[in-house]
């Protein structure tokens, strides 16, 4: 029999690497795929088995992968950003589309495959949404690439015989050496830089995000959901929502980070991070050299529209996670413990100081 064998797909992002990292922990087959090269892992080892192919480029996969015969199963947690939620829908329908011709076109049996789904499936970049939002709940009117790439997920699970899963996390925080697109690591970043010029943490977010109800997924979190649908029959052709399993909502989490820091912390102060963190690259390198920090630019660490738009959302951001549980998956952290645990993490990289 063929040992099965993992294909992790988008493995220097924040989620691709937390899956990849968990399954090699626990000694099951790993391939990598990313449009750049070798994937370093959180841990700090490097994936000896991994693909380089821009996933846009369908003939490039396909001819990537055409010498893969011991695929069996796929986690899906590519992404490509775009200017609007409209743009998107295109390149990441493509990317999974060429992804799976690829392989059906090579010696590999798939069995089944896990796509990361998120929070922006039920319109809480929208603003106020229904809540709790359930799997259940309709669709509303896009555009959003998350319905294309389930339907795609789909109809071509039926004509080619896998089986599937669709999880859900929102607001992921983790530790990523290749991704800017992260939480922890964007308020890392600025909450390093203001204790170096001097001045406490203050909130950059909106008032009503500072007091609304939110909710993360430690990708940890989220690693421990793929693997369990990898393995679980109850995981076979259904949609998950996944997250820590708590709420938080900033003001009481940012004194948490400031002592983090060990700074003091200030009231709130609404201001945009994408302007006011454009002209702090020197700012960075200097930091970076006086503490001796791994030499990344700013533009490398943090991508400043995310991290605003998460700190404007006054919408409580509730999604049920019963119907995970009842099927048998049960992981769960306090989200105070995972924003502090994951920036220690970061501080033990030499990503912050």
């Amino acid at each position: 029999m063929t040992t099965p064998t993992t294909l992790v797909v988008g493995a220097h992002g924040v989620i691709g690497g937390a899956v990849a990292q968990r399954l090699r922990d626990h000694d099951r087959r790993v391939v990598t795929l990313a449009r750049r090269g070798p994937v370093t892992l959180p841990d700090g080892t490097v994936i000896d088995d991994h693909v380089q192919v821009d996933l846009l480029d369908r003939d490039a996969t396909i001819a990537a992968l055409a010498g893969r015969a011991d695929i069996t199963d796929v986690v899906f947690a590519a992404y490509v950003e775009r200017e609007t939620m409209a743009a998107t829908v295109g390149p990441n329908v493509a990317m999974l589309r060429h992804l799976l011709d690829a392989l059906h076109a090579s010696a590999s049996t798939v069995r089944h495959v896990v796509l990361i789904g998120g929070g922006k499936s039920y319109g809480e970049h929208l603003g106020h949404y229904k809540t709790p939002a359930k799997e259940s709940d309709p669709r509303f009117l896009g555009p959003i690439f998350y319905n294309d790439q389930e339907d795609l997920l789909w109809t071509d699970a039926g004509r080619a015989g896998y089986t599937w899963t669709v999880l859900r996390p929102d607001g992921v925080l983790g530790v990523s050496l290749g991704s800017p697109m992260n939480m922890v690591t964007g308020l890392g970043v600025f909450a390093a830089v203001s204790k170096y010029q001097g001045v406490p943490l203050r909130f950059p977010g909106t008032p009503g995000a500072w007091t609304a109800l939110h909710q993360a997924t430690d990708a940890r979190i989220i690693a421990g959901a793929v693997e369990w649908a990898l393995d679980s029959a109850a995981a076979r052709g259904e949609v998950f929502n996944v997250t820590n399993g708590d709420h938080f909502r900033w003001q009481h989490l940012w004194p948490d980070i400031a002592a983090f820091f060990a700074m003091p912390a200030a009231p709130p102060q609404p201001m945009s991070l994408a302007e006011q963190m454009a002209d702090k690259d020197s700012t960075w390198d200097a930091l970076t050299a006086e503490h001796g920090l791994r030499s990344l630019p700013l533009s490398a660490v943090a991508a400043w529209p995310f991290i605003d738009g998460w700190l404007a959302n006054e919408a409580d951001m509730v999604q049920s996670t019963i119907k995970i549980r009842r099927a048998g998956f049960t992981e769960c952290i306090d989200t105070h413990d995972s924003f502090l645990d994951n920036l220690d993490r970061m501080r033990a990289l030499r990503l912050i100081p």
